[in-house]
């Protein structure tokens, strides 16, 4: 990654800059039935409507043949490789075929800027290797509904190794798997063992965890919050606070504000752990507002990760910074005790405002 020259931000900014806070049928159709021939002659004597005529069986829609553990490393291996190939080619088009959800639009959104302003420098999930992929092998699921699929990989980082996991979506159980959420371990951690898919009742349904996603997003700035979080989780929050006051410095006295928004409506499906917990994936964005103080104007110099300010210095009087985050929580199945983080990946999404 290439280093800032001149005028570098401070390290607050930066960090708020790269990352949000790093430690995201066959219908059948049925067979019409033929109506019966009615003499149109007039009755000579009045009588009781014809019953209507039996519907014809509907044909049950075929089921997802199920999927070999072999079959879903395979799945999980060819999206690493291909993903890879793909963004360093800037093949926006092609991530269409990988990626779905908030995924898809972060992967977008930066291959889109990277063509814009000129700027090719990798991400290091972009430029890092994964593989020795372990999978929860996907359920039978009812005909016509989404299936999913929970990969955990090694992602190799130089000398270092870190737990990639990710989570893959075939929409209605037929065509593509596409990746629809991928987050990090800390270096050298492993990531807790899953089974399968958490189900709220006894009618299949299934538990998104959502209530974890939208007190996690409350925190952030400071809300309340009815959830006990353990140390990982509460680093992360006080780091985004830290971060706020960073960006005010950079104001010259001006005024930040920060509004979160739990990404609830692209949710993907908690997961049983083998120690009877679960782990729930929430999609975050944060998006800090920037004003300047008394002079009207502040400077920002350099960004590796939004290359419409890579390069050079830009001058503001208000600018907008988005940023997704992406979570994964290792919460009690009972309720009680705390909720960590045990994965999360930061990623810029935009940056725009009022220059001078």
């Amino acid at each position: 990654m290439a280093r800032p020259t001149n005028t570098q931000l401070p390290a607050t900014l930066l960090a708020a800059l790269a990352t949000l806070t790093l430690l995201t049928t066959a219908c059948s159709s049925d067979n019409k039935s033929k109506t019966p021939k009615i003499s149109q002659a007039a009755p000579k004597t009045a009588a009781a409507p014809l019953p209507p005529p039996p519907a014809s069986p509907r044909s049950p829609a075929p089921t997802a043949p199920p999927i070999s553990e072999g079959e879903a490393k395979t799945i999980a291996q060819n999206y690493y490789d291909a993903s890879k190939k793909t963004k360093s080619a800037h093949d926006i088009s092609g991530l269409d075929q990988l990626e779905t959800g908030t995924l898809l639009d972060i992967s977008r959104a930066r291959q889109q800027r990277i063509v814009k302003f000129g700027n090719k420098i990798q991400l290091a999930e972009e430029a890092a290797a994964t593989g020795d992929i372990q999978v929860a092998t996907p359920q039978g699921s009812p005909d016509g509904t989404d299936r999913w699929l929970l990969s955990i990989g090694t992602q190799k980082l130089g000398n270092d190794s870190r737990s990639s996991l990710g989570v893959l979506r075939q929409a209605q159980g037929t065509g593509p798997w596409k990746m629809s959420f991928l987050a990090f371990g800390e270096v050298k951690k492993s990531l807790p063992g899953v089974t399968q898919m958490a189900i709220l009742d006894d009618n299949s349904g299934i538990d998104y965890g959502d209530n974890t996603c939208k007190e996690f997003a409350s925190g952030l700035t400071g809300g309340s919050t009815t959830i006990t979080w353990g140390s990982s989780a509460q680093k992360a929050i006080q780091t985004e606070q830290a971060n706020k006051q960073g960006l005010i410095g950079v104001t010259k006295g001006g005024n930040v504000s920060v509004r979160t928004e739990a990404l609830v409506d692209n949710h993907v499906p908690a997961w049983k752990t083998t120690d009877g917990q679960k782990l729930v994936m929430c999609s975050v964005k944060l998006t800090s507002t920037m004003t300047a103080g008394p002079s009207g104007k502040f400077n920002v110099d350099q960004s590796a990760t939004y290359e419409n300010l890579s390069g050079r210095v830009t001058t503001w009087r208000s600018l907008e910074i988005t940023n997704i985050g992406m979570y994964v929580f290792k919460v009690p199945a009972s309720g009680n005790g705390s909720a960590d983080l045990v994965a999360s990946a930061g990623r810029p999404f935009s940056v725009d405002g009022t220059s001078v």
